[in-house]
């Protein structure tokens, strides 16, 4: 079995978890970054990773997602929100609703992660509006900061073993 990891990163977050992934799998593997392998029909496994955004995931990994004909797919994800959120489940839902109709999602996962000084620092105007600087949110972006850590790596490794092991 022949595995490919994605990922498509911000700040270093979803590259670092496609590490500890790819670092997992066994057999047959490569890792690289989205946009720059548009050729899938040697693996039997494709995982794709992303960060969160417009509870989605972010525009180069859309466009991946989008493009992988044929093939079982799992889906990964970092975000600045309670990976047990409903944003998360958002997240990662529409994020393998992209996936063409011939593909298939054989799992998702999506942890915790550092998000970019945008949404922490000065924001404009209409940032403040549609997500407003709450004592919560705060401290949700302070936790984010530690993440993803060791036992976040740990999890995204076991869940990539047990993707493939299904197969």
């Amino acid at each position: 079995m022949k595995s490919l990891v994605l990922w498509s990163s911000r700040t270093g977050n979803t590259k670092a978890l496609a590490e500890a992934i790819y670092d997992a799998l066994p057999g047959e593997k490569e890792i690289g970054e989205e946009g720059r392998i548009s050729d899938f029909s040697g693996y039997d496994m494709i995982f794709v990773g992303f960060w969160a955004f417009r509870r989605g995931a972010d525009m180069v990994a859309r466009r991946t997602l989008s493009s992988i004909h044929g093939k079982k797919v799992a889906i990964f994800g970092t975000a600045g929100t309670y990976p047990d959120s409903p944003a998360a489940h958002d997240y990662l839902e529409n994020a393998a609703a992209l996936l063409p109709d011939d593909s298939t999602c054989a799992g998702t996962f999506i942890c915790q992660g550092r998000v970019h000084s945008f949404h922490v620092g000065k924001r404009n105007e209409h940032a403040q509006k549609v997500h407003p600087m709450t004592p919560e949110r705060l401290v949700r972006l302070q936790e984010a900061e530690k993440h993803p850590d060791g036992e976040d790596f740990k999890k995204a490794g076991a869940w990539a073993l047990e993707i493939v092991n299904k197969l």
